[in-house]
């Protein structure tokens, strides 16, 4: 019995390792066919991060081209900018991608780009499954968006501005047209837009402060008492100031029943600087004067026939006629800004930067006396002045600074010195100052003008050579004062 029992223990020992053999040749079979989808999951992880890799770059190139062609979305070169920003931001052969687009879709109506582009990328591992290329896509929307924004345009109506603009069109028609563009772009297809507002300011040897479009009426002059003051140009105390009907400039006397609508600027010829407050914005007590209102220019009749000036009467009163055309104030009727636009005819006078560019910045701030402008916006506003001009700063009979520094272009360094003062003061505000040298290449002038402007180069200052040159300008301008947004 012993015996069997032993032969059986001996047999079942021969299966045991027979078993133990057969067992780890099972896990290597297993081991082997486990394997092949483990290493099918690491390609498949591999190519996959690939593509991610791939599509997250192709979504960061549509999103820097969509900006581009934001930017210059009204240029003819909106298409090339937006291919030539994709492709700096995807490399062609960028992890072996072979790419298709970018398509665009321009929306003008709306002011949106939309863009979309797809990449293939050959696989690693995943072509063994049966899979040789994998493929992503991306989109992006750019549209622009205008900040708060309060602009006023500044243009030049000297009689040069008749002159040809080199385009077949003289140079006033030439600015009427490339300021409505600078209008069209700002204000899309809406017939007004919140938070966007625009003035106009025409100029020459000085500037008419009536409201455009409203009749004077001197009947309809009124007083307003004040503090007593030291009239500057009388030096006769008074306690009260006078406003036309359709003007809210205050007057240092009543207007004439004449009043052609223009000022004198704020000078005194006394050869004291702090008697002065043509730099200044509004009302203003300097320590040698109190400029509490405007002087009026009295009128005398338009120049002697064939003449372009007379001879001033001992009273200033005024010779070369006002600008036939008063300030828009700031507002946000596309119509409105329009039709002051398309008012800006018949060119005459001189040339007075000063002028024009103060008158601007009144316009601009909500500081008496144009108060159209909102103080203390509880949004972000970005302010700007366009300021057009044709010529070198001219002194003329009855120019607003009573022709003191001379006549013709000799009056130029004087009135340059105060157009300089004016603009840093303006700058220093907060207001950014577009400026325009418009057919006319003179190199001093061009020096001038790039310290007048935010900055000497484009996009604060620019050279337009003739009109179509001019029309590019005031889109390039307009294209800056927009800001764009990623959409999605």
């Amino acid at each position: 019995m012993l015996q069997r029992i032993l032969k059986l223990s001996d047999r079942l020992d021969a299966l045991r390792r027979r078993f133990l053999v057969d067992e780890r040749g099972a896990v290597m079979v297993f081991l082997a066919f486990a394997t092949i989808p483990l290493i099918g999951f690491v390609g498949v992880g591999t190519d996959v991060a690939r593509a991610y890799l791939v599509k997250s770059r192709l979504s960061s190139a549509l999103d820097a081209a969509g900006l581009a062609g934001g930017r210059s979305f009204f240029a003819a070169t909106r298409n090339a900018d937006i291919d030539m920003f994709f492709q700096a931001n995807f490399p062609a052969g960028y992890m072996g991608a072979v790419v298709e687009g970018p398509t665009k879709t321009v929306i003008e109506a709306d002011q949106t780009i939309q863009l979309y582009a797809r990449a293939s990328i050959p696989t690693s591992f995943m072509h063994l499954l049966g899979h040789d290329t994998l493929t992503v896509d991306a989109s992006a929307e750019v549209v622009r968006k205008m900040v708060a924004l309060d602009v006023v345009l500044s243009v030049d109506m000297s009689g040069s501005m008749s002159w040809s603009s080199g385009s077949g069109t003289s140079r006033i028609t030439a600015a009427r047209t490339a300021a409505t563009e600078l209008v069209n772009i700002l204000f899309g297809s809406d017939a007004s837009k919140e938070h966007l507002n625009i003035g106009l300011v025409p100029w020459a040897g000085k500037v008419k402060v009536m409201r455009r479009g409203e009749t004077f009426d001197a009947a309809l002059t009124t007083s307003l008492a004040v503090d007593a003051f030291t009239n500057p140009v009388t030096g006769v105390n008074q306690s009260q100031v006078w406003f036309a009907n359709n003007s809210p400039v205050p007057l240092l006397k009543a207007p004439e029943p004449t009043w052609s609508g223009c000022v004198f600027n704020r000078f005194l010829d006394d050869g004291v600087a702090t008697s002065d407050a043509d730099d200044l914005l509004g009302p203003a007590e300097v320590p040698d004067a109190e400029w509490t209102a405007w002087e009026p220019i009295g009128f005398a009749g338009d120049p002697f026939p064939g003449s372009g000036r007379c001879a001033m009467t001992i009273n200033y009163t005024e010779c070369t006629r006002c600008p036939y055309e008063g300030i828009t104030p700031l507002n946000n009727a596309k119509a409105e800004i329009q039709a002051a636009i398309d008012a800006l005819t018949n060119p005459t006078g001189t040339t007075n930067i000063p002028a024009g560019l103060g008158w601007a910045w009144r316009v601009l701030e909500p500081a008496a006396p144009f108060t159209e402008a909102v103080s203390n916006p509880d949004y972000e506003l970005q302010k700007a002045i366009v300021l057009l001009t044709d010529g070198e700063n001219t002194g003329g009979v009855g120019d607003g600074y009573k022709s003191v520094f001379g006549l013709d272009t000799s009056a130029g360094p004087e009135m340059d010195a105060r157009l300089l003062s004016l603009a840093d003061n303006i700058k220093s505000s907060g207001v950014i100052i577009y400026v325009i040298q418009f057919a006319n290449s003179g190199g001093a002038l061009q020096t001038l003008l790039k310290t007048v402007a935010s900055g000497p180069d484009a996009p604060y200052y620019h050279y337009a050579a003739d009109g179509e040159a001019l029309r590019q300008v005031f889109k390039e301008i307009a294209n800056h004062l927009s800001e764009l947004r990623l959409a999605k």
